[in-house]
């Protein structure tokens, strides 16, 4: 149990240093290598090396935080860093400080473990400022580097990467370096949906996480004025896109109670009032456990555009995601439902519809998670709450998990 007052204290002092880099504006807003960001992760450095651990910094500023054991192998959990625009409160940090919280407390009742425990905090996940996501644990995990890319100010990923590691790097007793991948790798985090809320259930057990598709739909009609052209005369582009829309969401809900359907960006051209829309772009997200179906419905989404009877409108589909579904670790999964019974935490076994670093860390080292519930399911927005007693309960569960792997 966390039991002592001082110890929850400290991780609110934390968080409430992270997120106060943010009172300024609507929501938590830590892009990667902002400054808000680089200021996040500096005080982070600065936490763990007043608690004692030793502090690493890589090229992509990934921020390791050790507590050395008796041998080099290597127990990690974390989690990222930065935000969405205008995020919540909790999402990513919440793992991050939470980790750091779970091997402190180890640190100060049982000392030196048997295995170095580490706390990662990655550098970026979401995708918010430059267009690639999980760009941190892809440099750690798969040694993967982010082509030339910049952002809506016209700032290059290279430009603001080395900018801002820099700083990180230039803090006092910081190594650089890369460390070896661990042998196992645990992130807490809250659930961002409903499921835990609604089964009155305190702790998730992640068993995977789901396939992920995007496509993006261009559909090519015909530009005309909007009062001197016949209904029956129209080619209107965005009429057709709006019926295919409807279509494909019939078909999801058909398909599979759990197929998630989203169209989140539409773009309609010359989008002018008095002009019959000539081209239309949009985007659609699927995602699903089982590939197989995510194959089904990629067919469906071709089938449903080739049926369309207009012959002046043309429609072209791109791939542009396809990210595999993945299984995390069965004996961890296995060993996180023991503890979370021994510790009277009432559990599910569930499968995350978000990507998360874990994803990128399952493809290297025995991976699992831990999720606590999400206030009314909101997350990725800055009324995104999750309970005192239920952050104590994920730290709780956490911090029995990395004891049973490296004491």
């Amino acid at each position: 149990m966390i039991r002592a007052t001082d110890e929850w204290v400290t991780f609110e002092r934390h968080f409430q240093q992270i997120i106060q880099l943010s009172a300024k504006t609507v929501g938590q807003n830590r892009l990667v290598y902002s400054p808000s960001w680089v200021k996040a992760q500096a005080a982070l450095i600065q936490f763990g090396q007043q608690a004692g651990l030793t502090a690493m910094v890589d090229h992509y500023g990934n921020v390791y935080l050790d507590f050395p054991g008796e041998d080099d192998r290597v127990i990690a959990t974390g989690s990222h860093m930065d935000t969405v625009r205008n995020g919540g409160k909790f999402d990513g940090l919440y793992g991050v400080l939470g980790g750091l919280q779970a091997i402190t407390m180890l640190k100060t009742r049982f000392g030196a473990p048997r295995h170095t425990l580490r706390l990662i905090s990655f550098s970026e996940e979401e995708g918010s400022r430059f267009n690639t996501t999980f760009s941190g644990s892809k440099y750690y995990a798969l040694h993967q580097s982010v082509g030339s890319l910049s952002d809506q100010n016209g700032i290059s990923f290279e430009q603001a990467r080395s900018q801002a590691v820099e700083q990180l790097q230039a803090i006092n007793h910081v190594m650089v370096k890369r460390p070896a991948l661990p042998i196992s790798f645990t992130e807490l985090h809250i659930e961002q949906g409903p499921r835990l809320i609604n089964a009155h259930a305190a702790i998730g057990l992640v068993s995977g996480i789901v396939g992920q598709r995007r496509w993006s739909v261009t559909v090519h009609g015909t530009s005309n004025h909007a009062g001197t052209t016949p209904m029956n005369d129209r080619h209107d582009a965005l009429q057709a896109a709006v019926t295919i829309i409807y279509q494909l969401n019939e078909l999801a809900h058909h398909l599979s109670p759990n197929l998630t359907f989203t169209v989140g960006q539409l773009t309609v051209s010359p989008n002018t009032s008095n002009v019959i829309p000539g081209t239309v772009q949009f985007t659609i997200d699927a995602r699903h456990a089982d590939d197989h179906l995510l194959d089904r419905f990629e067919q469906l989404i071709g089938e449903t555009l080739n049926r369309q009877t207009d012959p002046h409108i043309k429609y072209a589909l791109k791939r542009y995601v396809q990210d595999l579904p993945a299984t995390f670790d069965a004996n961890l999964l296995a060993r996180n439902q023991q503890l979370a019974q021994q510790l009277s935490l009432t559990s599910q076994v569930m499968v995350s519809g978000a990507g998360h670093d874990s994803y990128v860390m399952n493809q290297v080292t025995p991976t699992t998670m831990l999720f606590v519930p999400s206030e009314g399911g909101i997350s990725h927005a800055p009324t995104e709450l999750t309970y005192p007693a239920d952050l104590k309960n994920g730290i709780q569960l956490l911090m029995a998990s990395l004891h049973a792997q490296s004491y």
